[in-house]
């Protein structure tokens, strides 16, 4: 668990870490909900100081107010006749006296069943938000910063990535994106498939296909020939028991380092890479390239070790772990082959990361198909030693698949997985209809009409494809599978990247036509006054919460429902209350526009987006 976080300020660092000298530091800030139940923790050990309990807190019926405290029905149930209550309400009434002194409630009132629901003061909540204009946003766990390793994306090399490497190469630099933020010191590695058995198959078709590419004379495939050259060396493998005979032998001469085998191995490799990177560079994704290759010498040794210790057994000529807490199958450590597989490599990954890398944290993201197989390995490393929970902390982040309309694994019409670079382009060109159709509307309505440049609207097209693709699946409870849909991933009226955008050039939009420089706004001027005011300034502090909730179980769909249900208290906050009026409220507002645009901006940055600052 991660407790109550801060939401800190310190100043803010531009993107090389130099400080920007011109804002100030500010004292952190809490989320909303810990600040809130820490007075209440006060209250219960000033009331009842014999009874060690944690203020329950939930949201509040808006109607009565913001938060409420629901202990006083359980302590009554509990310890009411020792304490001599006679009903719920008076030990209600016991906690709203022993509330200390404090400016952030306005209104505590105690209800007949005994909740007690707070009010929060409004300057309270002016102060606040006004903190967050002109401030870097920042937020600390206040587990304290760990060393994280985040396994990630992991397409295979010689295959091209498809719509399931989406999944784990967008959550996972979501997640790396978010840990950052909160501090914590983030390893980001991508455990690319660039070893075992398949290797043998294609050294072996590339010495008939190109056989002068050793000496630079026989050209070399390029990757969207890889795919191809994949499966025609497959057809092979599967029909030539010669060419089969001799793949054998060439994944021996890999493993043995032989100088052909592995000259052409890594070839094979510069090409997948090359490619994956292309696609990396457009979904923004870093990370450190560790494939299966680099546990390679560290397996036999640890077998060894583990063999010495008896925790490796021979079972069917195998050499196996057994985690019978997890699964009826054991992890082979050595295949019966005397080959080392998944299972080998993994072991070697795990001991790596927690023995050699010292990390405290380990995030894997997968498919749930492989849960069990995480679920195993973690295991093994808790009978080993390596891993001591809770001093250390292992997380298999699964997701589910990708659908077409047919509910089936999503395939092109001839069956095909669907390549993620088609994929991608798709959805760029499709949100360059959307764009093309909104510079339409406005030039025959007469109103501010932007990308009129065709390159300007290329370029919008491929932000907002990619965050459409992007929020289209973050938006997803992870754990479940999901339709892929272009027209519900680029509705501007649903919940989709366009509609936020469109949400944040809006207030791009008036802070144009304020004319005031959103940093030389008055930020003393802002009063939360009007509930409509109030329910975005509250909305906005809850950035912090969303945030503490995503640390505690990796769901990131908590942040894509808060900026949903954000622009919609932003839209209802337009309707109620004119911005760019002409008295006092009129740089109130503005203050409170410039606050919603940085949260929204800090957001879009956590989940890759680069807004649009018009469209």
């Amino acid at each position: 668990g991660s407790g109550g976080g801060i939401w800190g300020r310190g100043p803010p660092r531009s993107f090389f870490g130099r400080r920007l000298e011109q804002a100030e530091a500010m004292a952190p800030m809490k989320p909303v909900l810990s600040e809130v139940t820490s007075l209440f923790n006060q209250a219960l050990r000033s009331a009842f100081p014999s009874i060690q309990e944690e203020a329950k807190i939930i949201k509040g019926n808006p109607k009565f107010g913001d938060y409420q405290c629901n202990n006083a029905m359980g302590l009554f149930k509990d310890h009411g006749k020792t304490l001599g209550f006679a009903q719920p309400v008076g030990l209600a009434e016991a906690i709203k006296k022993g509330l200390p002194e404090n400016d952030v409630f306005s209104d505590v009132v105690v209800s007949p069943q005994g909740f007690v629901t707070v009010k929060l003061n409004d300057s309270w909540l002016s102060r606040q938000v006004g903190n967050i204009v002109g401030h870097e946003i920042e937020y600390a766990d206040t587990a304290g910063a760990k060393r994280v390793v985040v396994d990630f994306s992991s397409p295979n090399i010689a295959k091209e990535m498809h719509v399931g490497h989406l999944r784990s190469s967008i959550l996972g630099e979501t997640l790396c994106r978010i840990l950052e933020f909160c501090g914590h010191e983030v390893h980001r590695l991508n455990h690319v498939g660039d070893w075992g058995t398949q290797f043998g198959m294609l050294i072996e078709f590339m010495k008939e296909a190109y056989p002068g590419f050793l000496e630079g004379t026989g050209g070399m495939p390029d990757v969207s020939d890889l795919n191809s050259f994949y499966k025609a060396a497959k057809k092979r493998f599967d029909e030539d028991e010669d060419f089969k005979k001799k793949s054998q032998e060439a994944v021996v001469d890999l493993q043995g380092g032989g100088k052909f085998a592995r000259t052409a191995w890594q070839r094979i490799c510069d090409v997948s890479r090359k490619s994956f990177n292309e696609i990396y560079e457009r979904l923004d994704v870093r990370a450190e390239e560790r494939g299966e290759s680099f546990y390679n010498d560290m397996i036999p040794p640890l077998v060894e070790e583990l063999k010495a210790r008896g925790l490796c057994v021979e079972s069917k000529g195998a050499m196996c772990i057994f985690c019978p807490g997890v699964a009826d199958i054991p992890l082979m450590a050595v295949k019966g082959d005397g080959g080392f597989g998944y299972d080998s490599t993994d072991l070697a990954a795990i001991y790596h990361r927690l023995f050699i890398m010292r990390a405290d944290w380990i995030v894997y993201l997968t498919d749930l198909g492989q849960e069990t197989h995480f679920h195993m390995i973690f295991d093994a490393a808790v009978q080993a030693g390596w891993h001591r929970p809770p001093v250390t902390r292992l997380d298999h982040m699964g997701f589910g698949v990708v659908q077409g309309e047919d509910k089936k694994r999503f395939k092109t019409r001839s069956g095909e997985t669907v390549k993620l670079v088609d994929l991608l382009d798709e959805a760029v060109l499709r949100a360059a209809q959307e764009i093309e159709s909104r510079v339409k509307t406005q030039d025959e309505a007469g109103t501010e009409a932007f990308l009129k440049d065709p390159k300007d609207q290329q370029d919008a097209a491929e932000k907002l494809g990619i965050a459409a693709i992007r929020y289209f699946d973050m938006k997803q409870n992870r754990t479940s599978n999901y339709v892929f849909n272009y027209d519900k991933m680029l509705d501007p009226k649903g919940n989709s990247a366009v509609f936020l955008f469109y949400a944040y050039a809006r207030i791009r939009a008036i802070q144009r036509k304020s004319e005031v420089e959103p940093e030389k706004l008055p930020v003393s001027e802002l009063r939360v006054e009007h509930p409509a005011e109030r329910e975005l300034a509250l909305k906005l502090l809850q950035f912090p919460d969303t945030i503490e909730a995503i640390l505690e179980d990796l769901h990131l769909h908590r942040l894509t429902e808060y900026l949903w249900e954000l622009c919609n208290v932003l839209t209802g906050f337009y309707t109620n209350c004119k911005v760019l009026c002409d008295g006092p409220e009129r740089n109130s507002r503005l203050v409170l526009c410039e606050a919603t645009r940085a949260v929204l901006s800090k957001s879009f940055d956590l989940l890759g987006f680069k807004p649009l600052e018009r469209i």
